[in-house]
């Protein structure tokens, strides 16, 4: 008998494609946590009525909030940022009583036993924790979902439902066989913090990377920079290491026997920018490398068996995860603690002098 409702039996390697892909991942994933983590599966009734007690508001007071929501449905509401004028909980606990909070012109909503999430709404809950997720790429992710077609059958599986024009909810196939594989969230919020600390570190490069062109752009190129890593591993002189493999750069970089304050200053801060890069290199191959649990290139696992080894901690996998994170931050915490000690305005001035001194003792 044609099977019509998605199930692990007959669609694992369905489920696991979808899952697989990044756009279409978070659209699934949030809306069985709104569904899961924030309305309970709507076996609450009470928290349910206590939801709609502050939609019919004219005007929402944090008060209200407090006086009609437990602590643990407004962590999710804000952490899934349902509030438009809240970024967290501590900012939320700063606000006075009589704080207005925006839940903003359209939010999720319930009505026959059916949470309802507006497209955009959505978008913006997954966009506010992956900034990767292109509006455009939403769109199209949303698409396919309302049409996966069964690989055993002559069937269309939705795994995502649209009511209206532009409201969505997760249809309960789809629930119930994410639910039986752990705790969604928790491996949700372990990519978040893995995506936190990936951040992080492209604002780390992006500011020394800007730095290094201020003394020559050309070194940020990928051969060049390639030689300049291969020098530093092998401990070699940087710029002697180019000269020998033939590397063509400003006459500023090629000079020898110099010993004055000017070119001291400049050399060293021009190798710590490079040697910070390298870093760089080595700290983005480590997130790279934790990323392959669920995502990439040579991914260990499918999104699915991620969850379930999260919920359940098997083999370490949450505790490895945590302390090379850990590392990690610290690596980067303290590489910008050093850089911030550079100025931007500083390193232009000490080129531009350096640059003047070579220029004047030449014409000496």
């Amino acid at each position: 008998m044609e099977h019509t409702d998605l199930s692990i039996d007959n669609d694992k390697n369905l489920i696991e494609k979808v899952l697989n892909d990044i756009d279409m991942r978070y659209i699934v994933l949030f809306l069985y946590v709104i569904r899961n983590d924030l309305f309970r599966d709507l076996n609450d009734s009470e928290l349910i009525k206590s939801y709609e007690k502050v939609l019919i508001l004219d005007v929402i007071f944090k008060n209200n909030i407090l006086n009609f929501w437990t602590d643990e449905f407004i962590e999710v509401a804000v952490d899934l940022g349902l509030f438009k004028n809240i970024r967290s909980m501590r900012e939320f606990q700063q606000k006075e009583g009589d704080f207005i909070i925006r839940l903003g012109e359209e939010t999720v909503t319930i009505e026959n036993d059916t949470i309802s999430v507006p497209d955009h709404t959505l978008f913006l809950i997954i966009n506010k924790k992956f900034k990767f997720l292109t509006k455009r790429n939403f769109n199209s992710a949303l698409i396919k979902l309302k049409g996966v077609r069964c690989e055993t059958s002559n069937i269309i599986h939705p795994f995502v439902s649209e009511i209206g024009d532009h409201d969505y909810t997760l249809p309960d196939d789809v629930y119930y066989i994410l639910d039986q594989y752990g705790n969604t969230y928790q491996a949700i919020k372990i990519e978040i913090t893995i995506e936190g600390v990936y951040q992080r570190y492209l604002e780390i490069k992006e500011k020394t990377d800007e730095f290094i062109d201020i003394f020559e752009p050309k070194l940020r190129t990928k051969p060049i920079l390639k030689k300049v890593y291969e020098a530093i591993r092998k401990d070699k002189d940087i710029f002697k290491h180019l000269k020998e493999e033939k590397i063509e750069l400003p006459e500023k970089f090629v000079q020898n026997g110099i010993d004055v304050e000017i070119f001291n200053d400049w050399n060293s801060k021009m190798l710590l920018l490079l040697n910070y890069s390298f870093q760089m290199q080595q700290i983005e191959k480590k997130i790279l490398e934790i990323r392959k649990y669920y995502s990439g290139k040579g991914k260990v696992f499918n999104y699915l068996e991620f969850i379930e080894k999260v919920s359940f901690n098997e083999d370490n996998i949450v505790t490895t995860i945590q302390s090379a994170l850990i590392k990690l931050r610290e690596e980067l915490i303290g590489m910008n603690n050093e850089l911030a000690k550079l100025t931007k305005k500083e390193l232009i001035l000490l080129n531009l002098d350096y640059e003047r001194y070579l220029v004047t003792s030449s014409d000496d």
